[in-house]
């Protein structure tokens, strides 16, 4: 079982890959990258400011974004170490998911989005319906077996 401290170092190294491959697209302003992502998960995942900010500022120390001011606001940039770091992750990605990536990576894709709903919404989430979620992912597992 993945605990809270687990499920936050996923969702901030989830969180620096988003934000680099949007930055990879063009320069953004911080609410530009939370649209872009929220726009990637088709509005199940929304990152917060507070989210953002830290992983934001981890990528400038560390040299993969730069920030510009422009009309008083920042613009965050990718750098070429960024680009060359994004492109590391999405080969180990790759590697992770072996012969068939493309489509791995669009199922990993769907189970992050699921994954981020369920976080996003735990508040709701109590004894009653937690056991109706498990029945309906335990069902979907066995669903799969049989596809494959």
């Amino acid at each position: 079982m993945i605990s809270k401290f687990g499920f936050q170092r996923l969702k901030k190294g989830a969180l620096k890959y988003l934000v680099l491959e949007c930055l990879n697209e063009k320069p953004m302003r911080t609410y530009e990258i939370i649209k872009s992502i929220e726009k990637k998960f088709e509005g199940s995942y929304r990152p917060s400011t507070g989210s953002i900010y830290p992983v934001l500022k981890g990528l400038v120390e560390k040299d993969l974004v730069e920030v510009k001011v422009e009309n008083g606001k920042k613009i965050y940039i990718i750098t070429d170490k960024g680009k060359k770091e994004l492109e590391e992750i999405k080969n180990k990605s790759l590697k992770l998911l072996g012969d068939n990536a493309k489509f791995s990576r669009q199922i990993l894709q769907e189970l992050l989005q699921i994954a981020f709903y369920l976080y996003n919404n735990r508040s709701k989430i109590d004894e009653n319906n937690i056991q109706k979620i498990i029945q309906h992912l335990r069902n979907c597992r066995n669903e799969l077996r049989d596809i494959l």
